[in-house]
């Protein structure tokens, strides 16, 4: 791994660092479902759940022309790497899953606003939508390490979308799983064994939402929250051009909690982890 000459070095904060990573592995989990480990020592060691880092897969000017965005889905600060979970929809993708050990990859990060929680918090719930669990690893991981108890919901469409489940089943205090089709785990929507679950609880003061996935289940997360009056967190999933606030190319509707009125914010710097209560529509 070695920092690169980048001429976007020069837009990019002090903050972030853009390096050349080196490949150490390239794992396929499922169908069309990749985890790969890149050797980056500054962004292993500043990264926070939630963030995430932007991969030039093309060569300069060449396509994919945009980077790439991704959750930084687990790190280990004492070996210098980080990991990235991804699924193959496109050009950009596909080319990521020929990668090999020892090639390098142009990496701007760790970038973003991630999750964050209250020394208070006494129990965190985690919950999956589909390829939406990259970044939940992470946060187990730092929420365990701080003694809080954690339980996960992970949702897909079938069992060969539902990934890292045993990685959740070894650390969380309980996992649950669940698929459309009931090809593992409960079947139906991930929302209505959380949602039973806290109408079954005594004591939601020290308890906290964390999700990530497609739309229609940060919709519901957010519905859930404001009706059971519990604190939440959702992290967006789109497309981030430069990934800190120069292209402008990222743009979210929100509805501020103390008005009617809406606003704009880029999610590559206000974001991609927003309150609920900012109500992203």
């Amino acid at each position: 791994m070695v920092v690169t000459t980048d001429p976007i070095k020069q837009l990019t904060p002090p903050s972030k660092w853009i390096l050349d990573c080196d490949v150490i592995a390239v794992t396929e989990l499922s169908s069309d479902i990749y985890l790969m480990r890149l050797h980056g020592s500054e962004i292993a060691n500043n990264a926070s759940p939630g963030q995430f880092v932007n991969l030039r897969l093309g060569s300069s000017g060449g396509s994919p022309f945009l980077r790439r965005p991704f959750s930084v889905c687990r790190r280990r600060v004492a070996d210098g790497w980080f990991e990235i979970l991804w699924k193959v929809v496109g050009e950009g993708t596909a080319k990521m899953a020929a990668f090999k050990p020892n090639m390098t990859v142009n990496v701007i990060g760790p970038l973003g606003r991630g999750y964050h929680w209250k020394e208070s918090l006494e129990h965190a719930i985690l919950v999956a939508g589909g390829i939406g669990v990259a970044p939940l690893p992470f946060l187990c991981e730092e929420l365990t390490a701080r003694n809080k108890k954690v339980i996960a919901y992970l949702g897909a469409q079938n069992v060969e979308q539902l990934v890292m489940s045993d990685f959740f089943e070894s650390l969380a205090s309980e996992t649950v799983l669940v698929t459309d089709d009931g090809s593992l785990g409960k079947k139906g929507l991930v929302t209505v064994p959380l949602i039973n679950y806290l109408s079954h609880s005594n004591d939601l003061k020290n308890t906290a939402i964390f999700s990530c996935g497609p739309s229609g289940l940060l919709s519901a997360i957010s519905g859930i929250c404001d009706n059971f009056n519990v604190s939440g967190q959702v992290a967006i999933e789109t497309i981030m051009g430069c990934g800190f606030g120069v292209c402008v190319g990222c743009p979210v509707q929100t509805r501020a909690s103390s008005s009617d009125k809406k606003s704009f914010k880029l999610t590559c710097i206000d974001g991609p982890v927003f309150d609920t209560r900012e109500s992203i529509v």
